[in-house]
């Protein structure tokens, strides 16, 4: 009877306690749609004011130019102010004024001998690979076991020459870890309805290895694009067998090679346009003996390639002489037509590779300083630019003269891009500029022509598939950004930082057991690049908000973290050295591995969850298998993304990682580009959003 009595208000109480609930839910929903809301309308409200205020602020500084200036330029419109100091065809004045003293190659005149003989200057021209060739993916019936492709030869050892020219088979070492490997990542390749609408979007996918079953890691490399197109170098060592009792040959090799650009190469600065409207410009070859550009003068061809379906061109040769840059010279990749004229394929500004830098901060406190808030600082402002910058975490004296770099030292490559913007520029939603990140290795070598210490850098591209053909995998600095067709040299702003840290780039001995940090990092990203070539067998790795290569770039960071910190957790014989040689270096430098790693893990699990996805590195944020568009997936994929939420903006991830480094004592040195070649006034380079 007690319990009937009180029973309605019970129920009553429960009634309103739920309708409370479904009222603070209601309003909690109500409240993130709301905060959003003001968030992108205030986000649109300051990228508006900001490049009002830019435009503004050009346009007051080149009103002040021109009254205080006694030259003649005409200025018609002010939306290409910002381009004129750069590039100016009316005054040659001003331009000689703003290259500098040493630039006296836009005042040239022809030069009375140029050398029409290549053979006569066949010497100034180096191969770019050791083994370089190009890949060709055989036919279903051709197949081979294990993922052999076929190898055009280009370029071999003198000791093999005879391989020039020959195809032969290109395979797997039988190596145990280089089979794990090439097991791990071999797929059925099978393409989802997904793939099929990117196709048809215009993105390239592995068309030719539909329906293929256990494809391989080089039969994804070789069949990338819808074309035998990918020429790559071979990683040392290259096993070369040739079998006396038949024609075949076959290569052997137990890393992934690296895409390049190019037969030959050669530095040369330009000295002007042979002809009006002729894509032929004379140039001087780099004199090894001089240290300067008064070597043979040669014609070569720099082609005008052809506009993307938003009508702007990767590069363009127009004014390309012009260039701040070019003083400096530029390395030329390409070959010889049927004319026998060298036809540029790529080109890497001289500049941009040398170890001087042209700005250096010194203390943590400027050096965080200026990576928050100078790196990008005025992008548009530096088109057609390049400078390279020192950050030093000591506090040396202002006019030390210090450098980092010794011949054979390594660095880690943190790489970012941004947006192009101008009258044939992308429209980015609600004006944020997400750009690209990936990792990669620069490592200081002897320059060919120069003899001069120089970076030469090799990105580790975690690459979704694009209507551009760009083909994730390992590519040298010339094939994925000075590619005149593909790279992003010409068309946005780059920012490359190399972070050298020992505990890092060098390997670890505890009395025989050997561990790199290095070469785990390497392995974790071949892993990633292969996967993402085939799509985890699905064909396709896509890009969204919620899901990019950014993330999947840092996963193989924190894999790599945590395999290194699980090896030596569970070795009592390293535990055992460690103990015993309490003040080694190498001690020390583990110590400091140790540390960075924890500090790494805060920037990748900001808010101490580790992603399912990471853990079990089973699913990538870019490959989206036969999961449906459903309301719950996309939850699922933003909730995923939120417990990473600093790896979701590629500058925001190279500023975090960048700064990381910086704290535990690393060396940064900062590569930015921006727009940088010939002169297409129709675009200008923008910073990526960093929120």
């Amino acid at each position: 009877m007690a319990f009937s009595a009180i029973a309605p208000t019970i129920f009553l109480l429960s009634g309103q306690v739920f309708n409370q609930f479904i009222l603070t839910l209601g309003m909690i929903i109500l409240a993130v749609v709301f905060g959003l809301t003001a968030f992108i309308f205030m986000r649109l409200f300051v990228t508006w004011l900001q490049a009002k205020l830019e435009k503004n602020s050009r346009l007051f500084r080149r009103s002040l130019k021109i009254k205080n200036d006694s030259s003649s330029v005409h200025i018609s419109e002010p939306e290409k102010v910002f381009l004129e100091p750069v590039f100016v065809e009316t005054d040659p004045k001003l331009t000689a004024s703003f290259l500098g003293d040493k630039n006296d190659i836009s005042e040239v005149l022809e030069p009375q001998v140029i050398c029409e003989n290549s053979a006569a200057v066949a010497y100034l021209y180096k191969p770019i690979a050791l083994w370089h060739g190009r890949l060709i993916l055989p036919s279903h019936e051709q197949r081979q076991p294990y993922g052999t492709v076929f190898f055009e030869v280009i370029n071999a050892p003198k000791k093999y020459k005879n391989f020039i020219g020959k195809t032969v088979f290109l395979k797997w070492s039988t190596n145990r870890e280089v089979q794990f490997f090439v097991h791990a990542v071999s797929q059925d390749i099978n393409f989802t309805q997904e793939t099929k609408k990117s196709q048809k979007s215009g993105n390239i996918h592995p068309d030719r290895l539909n329906g293929w079953r256990n494809v391989g890691p080089l039969e994804t490399l070789a069949g990338s694009r819808l074309e035998d197109s990918l020429t790559v170098m071979l990683r040392r060592p290259v096993i070369a067998i040739n079998y006396s009792s038949s024609d075949r040959q076959e290569l052997t090799i137990d890393r992934e090679p690296v895409q390049i650009m190019g037969r030959l190469c050669a530095l040369v600065s330009i000295l002007q346009r042979k002809e009006p409207d002729s894509d032929k410009f004379i140039v001087r070859h780099f004199n090894k003996t001089s240290q300067q550009f008064d070597g043979a003068a040669e014609i070569i061809r720099i082609p005008q390639v052809q506009p993307d379906k938003n009508g702007v061109a990767r590069s363009t040769n127009h004014l390309i002489e012009q260039s701040p840059l070019n003083p400096d010279g530029w390395y030329i990749y390409g070959e010889r037509d049927e004319d026998s004229i060298f036809v540029v394929q790529a080109i890497e500004p001289r500049k941009i590779a040398q170890l001087t830098p042209d700005e250096t901060y010194f203390g943590l406190k400027k050096s965080l300083a200026y990576l928050s808030n100078k790196n990008w600082e005025n992008t548009p402002a530096q088109k057609g630019q390049a400078k390279r910058i020192l950050l030093t975490p000591n506090d040396a004296t202002e006019n030390a003269s210090i450098s980092p770099w010794q011949e054979g030292d390594i660095g880690i490559v943190l790489h970012s891009f941004g947006g192009i913007g101008g009258k044939k520029g992308e429209r980015p939603p609600l004006g944020i500029v997400t750009g690209h990140f990936a990792l990669g290795v620069a490592k200081v070598v002897r320059d060919r022509f120069t003899s001069e210490l120089r970076f030469d850098i090799e990105y580790k591209q975690v690459y979704a598939h694009n209507p551009d053909g760009i083909v994730a995998g390992s590519s040298k600095w010339q094939s994925y950004m000075g590619d005149l067709q593909r790279g992003w040299l010409g068309d946005r702003p780059v920012c490359d930082i190399i972070c050298k840290l020992d505990c890092v780039c060098c390997d670890y001995d505890f009395d025989g057991i050997t561990l790199s940090p290095l070469t785990e990092l390497n392995q974790q990203l071949d892993i990633m690049m292969a996967r993402y070539r085939s799509g985890d067998g699905t064909g396709a790795s896509l890009v969204t908000p919620a899901t990019s290569c950014v993330q999947d770039s840092s996963q193989a960071i924190y894999a790599t973290i945590k395999k290194i910190t699980s090896e030596i957790e569970s070795n009592p014989q390293i535990q055992d050295w460690l103990k015993t040689h309490p003040t080694d270096a190498q001690t020390q430098r583990f110590h400091q591995l140790v540390a960075l790693g924890e500090s790494l893990e805060k920037v990748l699990m900001p808010l101490g969850i580790v992603r399912p996805d990471w853990r079990k590195n089973a699913r990538l944020a870019g490959i989206d298998a036969e999961l449906k568009k459903t309301f719950f997936v996309g939850i699922v994929n933003l909730i995923k993304a939120a417990i990473s939420y600093r790896t979701m903006l590629p500058r925001r991830t190279q500023d975090e990682i960048a700064k990381i480094f910086l704290k535990q004592g690393a060396f940064l040195w900062i590569i930015r580009t921006n727009q940088v070649g010939g002169f297409d006034p129709n675009i200008e380079p923008i910073a990526p959003t960093g929120l």
